[in-house]
């Protein structure tokens, strides 16, 4: 467990471990450039107690881009997230759930989908009949979701600015993108810059947002 005090130093590494710079980080989680180095790693603590109460997508983006968990965040940085269980001690959960390969498309939850079980930090307010799977393939979403990885997606998250979503896009089955908005129209965007952008068409479908990931050993 750090001190308090270190959370910043503790971030900012994690930062650097995952080629983020502050900037960077700051758009992924929706903020102007500066956001991180003005408001966010100055006080950290603070500003994690505000955005739980009244940004909590914010905070859920800022969990997604440094590929923590709550409990991770907890045990790292020595802040404890409010409503969270003590680090470790937060219950694991079976779910078992349809997991599509990325590329593939729908059907999801027929009588033919192949199901994946996993045993998760629980996540709450989510029912296991409103989650499904995509298993990543290639670099597109590098460093934050890498070939092999598994996102656990929710059908009833808000798909904001700057959250990752699973989409069925009508020419390329389904991907993993994250979402943004430009000059009043909708892109899916890869975390990996070799990747442009593709917009998002009526043609294309949102299924859900993602609400975890079980990374690749």
């Amino acid at each position: 467990m750090v001190a308090i005090d270190e959370a910043a130093e503790v971030i900012k590494a994690r930062l650097k471990k995952l080629g983020i710079s502050q900037a960077e980080f700051s758009k992924r989680v929706g903020k102007s450039p500066g956001w991180a180095g003005a408001r966010f790693l100055p006080n950290v603590e603070n500003m994690v107690r505000y955005l739980a109460y009244k940004e909590p997508a914010t905070l859920e983006r800022i969990l997604h881009v440094l590929q923590w968990t709550p409990e991770e965040f907890s045990r790292e940085t020595g802040i404890q997230l409010p409503g969270a269980e003590i680090p470790g001690s937060i219950p694991v959960v079976r779910y078992r759930i349809p997991v599509i390969d990325a590329g593939a498309g729908p059907p999801m939850w027929n009588e033919g989908a192949e199901y994946i079980t996993l045993h998760i930090p629980e996540l709450r307010g989510k029912r296991e009949e409103e989650l499904f799977a995509v298993r990543v393939k290639g670099d597109s979403m590098e460093p934050t979701l890498r070939d092999g990885d598994i996102v656990v997606f929710w059908t009833g998250g808000a798909p904001e600015p700057g959250r990752i979503v699973a989409v069925h896009v009508h020419w390329d089955g389904v991907v993993a993108k994250r979402l943004q908005r430009y000059n009043g129209s909708w892109y899916l965007y890869s975390d990996n810059p070799d990747h442009p952008p593709v917009p998002l068409t009526e043609r294309d479908r949102i299924l859900g947002v993602a609400a975890t990931l079980v990374r690749k050993m």
